[in-house]
């Protein structure tokens, strides 16, 4: 009910000067319509003022006193109908900004949270929906987990074998190879695969590197199911990643554990020169080495195998890269990038081996310190010299110090690993010797690693 209609009524009823002449009735709208405005402006300035000084609230006065109160009620609806107009459009104007900001925010194409967004939906779902998301890691799990095995090792002695340890692996192919870690079945005499599903046969080795940490194995079983390689080179710090192994062997089997990217190309040090790792805050247990870094779309990016700790080499340290770590730290994983691992798991599929570009010595690094004691150059020392090497054939020796390389300047083996493993075998580079305070400069030729087997 209109209690305020009935109440004007009322008084329009009741109110004498409210009946008016047709003549006298146009004149007073008139006036009213202009008094309205003038009203209307006064109340802008007067706004402005309050805003401008602290001028105490002025009193208000009527003009005409003989005005009706039904007169005055219809102006005051008036002028409240025109601050409502004025405050809707003022409000529908800020409430479509911040409309407009938040759909930019999720609906853009090109908008990089959006996308990151999408790249974490479920495999099965079209929509980000809140089951969608809850269900993301389960979905990818399922997808996964099947190809992932347990692998177990033993050594033999005299009376039949010894359980020597475990640690994971994941199906590349339906004719059954395996990829993981070389630490995980180095020096085992039997190497034993089992299967989610319960399965279980005897592994074949088809070849190791253990300058990258890899191993290729493969079971004769019907029916394997297989994981999807990715593309490492695609990370970003900060995407999903999803670790899935057998962490402390059998008991914990098919263990998940999620967390994020945590950063990209790690340059960690190995006795094989330096190692570039992806790092993540998945957790990494002895026993998950060998197993499958995955990514959102169920993808796997990486090989898990180091696990950085406070208590200095570990089942997860095979390069014994933290012997001298002190500090405790939480969350530091790290994992082989699929994109590097790939040609080398292809090398060892096709010859049992992997072939790099030698020069076929033995050397260490002479670091400044080294050569302010022992009055040498900063270089590369030669321990040793291969026989029927390139580095033979080319005349180098033991005690000398490879100074330089096609011209580039060796300050350490890493340099030097560097340069070769931008050249392939039966390249021939220069390099330059420091021998008896006498420079000279030889050519050589690269050779297979696999004919230092």
């Amino acid at each position: 009910m209109d209690y305020e209609k009935d109440f004007e009524d009322k008084i329009e009823k009741n109110d004498p000067e409210n009946v008016v002449l047709p003549e006298e009735n146009e004149k007073e709208e008139l006036y009213q319509t202009e008094e309205l405005n003038s009203e209307i402006l006064k109340a802008e300035e007067q706004k402005q003022e309050e805003l401008e000084t602290t001028a105490p609230i002025p009193k208000v006065v009527f003009r005409n006193n003989k005005k009706s109160l039904g007169k005055m009620v219809k102006r005051f609806r008036k002028r409240m109908l025109a601050s409502f107009i004025a405050v809707a459009l003022v409000a529908a104007l800020i409430g479509g900004g911040i409309t407009g900001t938040v759909m930019k925010y999720y609906v853009t194409p090109n908008d990089a949270s959006a996308q990151v967004v999408t790249r974490y939906l479920p495999l099965d779902a079209t929509s980000s929906d809140e089951s969608g998301i809850l269900n993301l890691i389960p979905n990818i799990y399922k997808i996964v987990s099947p190809a992932v095995v347990e692998i177990s090792t033993s050594v033999a002695y005299n009376y039949g074998y010894r359980t020597r340890g475990s640690g994971s692996g994941f199906i590349i192919s339906s004719d059954g190879y395996i990829v993981t870690n070389n630490h995980v079945i180095d020096g085992a005499s039997k190497i034993t695969v089992k299967l989610s599903d319960g399965r279980s046969a005897d592994a074949k080795l088809v070849g190791k590197d253990d300058r990258t940490d890899l191993a290729v194995l493969k079971i004769n079983l019907p029916n394997l199911p297989i994981v999807k390689l990715g593309d490492s080179s695609k990370l970003q710090p900060g995407e999903l990643a999803i670790a899935i192994g057998n962490p402390l062997g059998e008991s914990f089997a098919g263990t998940v554990t999620a967390g994020i990217i945590s950063g990209l190309n790690r340059n960690l040090q190995s006795d094989y020169g330096p190692v570039k790792l992806i790092q993540t805050d998945a957790a990494i247990n002895p026993g998950n080495s060998g197993g499958p870094l995955v990514n959102s779309k169920a993808e796997v990016i990486g090989i898990t195998s180091v696990k950085l700790t406070s208590i200095g080499p570990s089942i997860q340290d095979p390069f014994g890269m933290f012997q001298s770590q002190e500090t405790p730290v939480e969350g530091m994983g790290f994992a082989i990038p699929i994109n590097e691992a790939k040609p080398i798991i292809d090398q060892i599929i096709k010859h049992g081996y992997v072939e790099r570009p030698m020069m076929g010595i033995g050397a260490q690094t002479i670091t400044q310190q080294d050569a302010a004691r022992y009055n040498l150059p900063v270089g590369v020392y030669v321990v040793q010299v291969q026989p029927n090497s390139g580095a033979e054939k080319a005349g180098i020796q033991p005690g000398d110090v490879i100074i330089k390389v096609d011209g580039k300047d060796i300050t350490s083996f890493e340099d030097l690993q560097g340069i070769l493993n931008n050249h392939k075998v039966g390249d021939v580079i220069n390099v330059t010797i420091w021998r008896n305070s006498k420079t000279f400069t030889v050519p050589v030729k690269l050779q297979s690693s696999a004919n230092f087997q």
